[in-house]
């Protein structure tokens, strides 16, 4: 072998180990995600269940204590935390809003940037959250759904079981869950965690 020859070879030989050392791995990682798709990470970062895809929230008919229709900007340009009542809210419900309070608080000065929002089914049970709520949670807007039936809150945030907090973001759309687990109220280190680190990705002040 010539010495241009022999410093050929060597040249390619350096070249298909770099190409080794670079390639080999990306193509282990493609063979293994699409080959062996049980061992793909299912873990994820958030506490709360993810909608995917979002749910743009569709105009909801709702009213204050004094039937004034809720501003049609409700859900934009806040993180919206929502509760949807029933006709009476029972130690559960209490216990929710409760929590919505000391995630908001917690938050310290992006406390702001998220509202508390306790959708009542009717009028009447709009009254009885007011008897509740108003001196403790003067921060929690209380609204009525005055939608016709299949059109309502209630509807709209489905499936999910009772009690649940419903987080929309400043876009208006439904994207995660907080149920009650094994029948206790969500956690409530796990939602401030979503919520700082969703807060801290946002673009919306």
């Amino acid at each position: 072998m010539t010495t241009d020859s022999a410093k050929l070879y060597a040249s390619r030989r350096v070249f298909l180990i770099l190409l080794a050392i670079f390639v080999l791995p990306v193509a282990v990682a493609c063979l293994v995600y699409f080959a062996f798709p049980q061992w793909r990470p299912t873990g994820t970062t958030n506490y709360g269940q993810l909608l995917t895809p979002a749910r743009p929230l569709p105009p909801l008919q709702l009213r204050d204590a004094d039937g004034k229709a809720a501003d049609a900007g409700l859900f934009k340009g806040k993180w919206s935390m929502v509760y949807v009542g029933a006709a009476a809210c029972a130690e559960a419900c209490r216990t929710e809003i409760h929590l919505s309070r000391q995630v908001r608080t917690a938050l310290n000065r992006d406390a702001r940037r998220l509202q508390r929002i306790y959708i009542a089914p009717d009028a009447a049970a709009l009254e009885a959250a007011r008897g509740l709520f108003a001196a403790e949670h003067p921060d929690l807007l209380l609204l009525a759904d005055a939608g016709a039936p299949g059109s309502r809150a209630a509807d709209f945030f489905q499936p999910a079981p009772a009690d649940t907090l419903f987080l929309v973001d400043p876009l208006g759309n439904w994207f995660m869950l907080y149920p009650p687990r094994a029948d206790q109220p969500a956690d409530f280190k796990g939602i401030l965690k979503d919520l700082k680190k969703l807060q801290s990705l946002s673009q919306v002040d």
